[in-house]
């Protein structure tokens, strides 16, 4: 027997028509990820029945689910369904927001083991959470989490009628280079930033029924997008509007070497905490701020991304060397 090695993974995909079904024929589209976690949760009750000779009962299968992460890079045009998944909404020409339509899929994992290759998939798959990471001189990480409801048994052979189409092949985006811009609507200096994190949480939960060992359904819960900015202490501004609790609204655009772009919009936020931290010698003065988005009724979401097709190179970085000690920040070259 061959031993499944990593390099060799698979991770294909597919839209469920109804969620929970594997559709016929399925067209599957080959994914691009960096690891995986994704695997059959299993409940286990063991009872708490006294034995004279002091040994266990019994152990109970009581419960089974799907959960995990799915680690990425972020590349233009590979993930535009995970992300109407992710907000639960459909792309509008090229403008996508936060809504309330329940999307699923099945994802199915090859393992490749010379003669004989074992397929293991997971039926009703949400996109529960996203952690995107942009920090500078690195390129932009996304962590998406996963929920789903069944895992049907392990096979040796692909589906009746399933299709794989090839993965993209768009660069990655990246922090640096000055192809990542964030703008800050509300503050008349905007911050130098050395980092963002930010985080989109479904809430999805499960509803569980007697007779059932896994879910019957999931619910959506309240749609929280949230983040935390590391700034430079260049100015007062970002540290005014934690103390004015004023609304500030934050966009980033993402240009890969093609030209290819998507720009994130939170048009309302409010920066929740923080102030100067000084970390010892050597080091900037940073301020860590924590932020929240809510709707903003202009907008008619909280967050919006538009995604601009490209083909032409993003121009050359333009250095700063302001910042002291020559610290890095989104956007910056050294």
């Amino acid at each position: 027997m061959t031993v499944a090695d990593g390099s060799q993974v698979r991770l294909a995909d597919v839209p469920e028509a109804i969620i929970g079904t594997t559709p016929a024929n399925p067209a599957f589209q080959i994914m691009r990820y960096v690891s995986s976690e994704v695997r059959i949760s299993k409940q286990t009750d063991i009872p708490n029945e006294i034995r004279a000779d002091r040994n266990v009962a019994s152990i109970v299968d009581v419960g089974r689910s799907v959960q995990g992460p799915i680690n990425t890079f972020l590349s233009y045009g590979t993930y535009d369904k995970w992300l109407e998944r992710l907000l639960c909404s459909t792309w509008s020409g090229d403008v996508l927001k936060n809504g309330v339509i329940q999307q699923a899929a099945t994802l199915e994992f090859l393992y490749e083991q010379g003669a004989v290759d074992s397929y293991v998939r997971y039926q009703a798959c949400r996109w529960n959470t996203l952690a995107l990471t942009l920090r500078a001189r690195q390129s932009v990480q996304a962590n998406w989490g996963i929920m789903g409801i069944r895992s049907p048994d392990p096979t040796n052979a692909i589906l009746a009628g399933a299709t794989y189409a090839n993965p993209t092949t768009t660069p990655v985006f990246n922090a640096g280079l000055n192809v990542s811009d964030i703008s800050f609507d509300g503050l008349a200096n905007a911050p130098k930033v050395q980092s963002l994190v930010l985080n989109i949480a479904n809430n999805i939960y499960q509803n569980d029924v007697v007779g059932s060992y896994e879910p019957y359904s999931h619910g959506l819960g309240r749609c929280e997008i949230s983040g935390t900015i590391s700034t430079y202490f260049e100015n007062t501004d970002a540290y005014q509007a934690i103390l004015d609790h004023a609304d500030v609204g934050i966009s980033t655009t993402l240009m890969d070497a093609a030209g290819n772009s998507y720009v994130i919009d939170l048009p309302r936020t409010k920066f929740l905490d923080g102030g100067p931290t000084v970390g010892g010698n050597g080091q900037a003065v940073m301020i860590e701020v924590p932020f929240q988005a809510y709707f903003d009724q202009t907008a008619g979401a909280s967050i919006v991304i538009t995604r601009i097709p490209g083909g032409i190179a993003p121009a050359g970085p333009s250095l700063d060397f302001s910042s002291p000690n020559n610290s890095q920040y989104i956007g910056q070259v050294i």
